[in-house]
């Protein structure tokens, strides 16, 4: 399992410091999801993902929802593009500013805020997610060239109205809506 070097961590510390771009609830109420990407061929077979979330160039992909107590966690696949490099940081927070989102398995990082039951299996739940994209995994389908494939399991509360998923590169931030 690919690992954050010290240069990864030391860059996560810097992505860290950057405000959170929450967005304004929609005058409507409705959660406005997106953007959307309509295609992406992350797989050294060619195959693509359609519908992704993000402008790029980071992306994600999601599950239905798996309900674990008072959370919803989804099995999401983020997606880095080959100009993807150093740290990624991923950090959730609903647009009424009252709920934090929450991350679980390898790339989950900082303070230990839970331990919760997800599909039968206990979890160390954090509040942030760092991706190495100079180190993805090796996946199967094997990613394309320069792409990292990272699974991850990704949490709500489920009292969230519209969940703020803000990307951080070293090129900039992206804030995506999703329900």
């Amino acid at each position: 399992m690919p690992t954050l070097s010290a240069a990864d961590l030391a860059e996560v510390a810097q992505l860290e410091k950057r405000p959170l771009k929450t967005p304004k609830p929609a005058s409507d109420g409705q959660c406005h999801q997106g953007p959307f990407t309509p295609d992406i061929v992350p797989y050294a077979n060619g195959n693509d993902e359609s519908e992704v979330y993000g402008a790029g160039p980071v992306y994600g992909a999601g599950s239905p929802p798996i309900a674990s107590g008072r959370f919803l966690y989804y099995a999401v696949t983020y997606f880095t593009a080959p100009s993807v490099h150093g740290a990624v940081l991923v950090r959730i927070h609903d647009l009424s500013g009252k709920y934090v989102g929450r991350f679980a398995g390898p790339y989950a990082i900082g303070p230990t805020v839970s331990v919760d039951p997800i599909q039968g299996t206990l979890w160390d739940v954090h509040e942030e997610l760092a991706l190495p994209a100079d180190d993805p995994p090796s996946n199967s389908p094997a990613a394309a060239s320069g792409w990292g494939v990272f699974h991850v399991l990704q949490g709500i509360d489920n009292r969230f109205t519209c969940a703020s998923i803000q990307i951080d590169t070293a090129a900039g931030t992206e804030v995506i809506l999703g329900h």
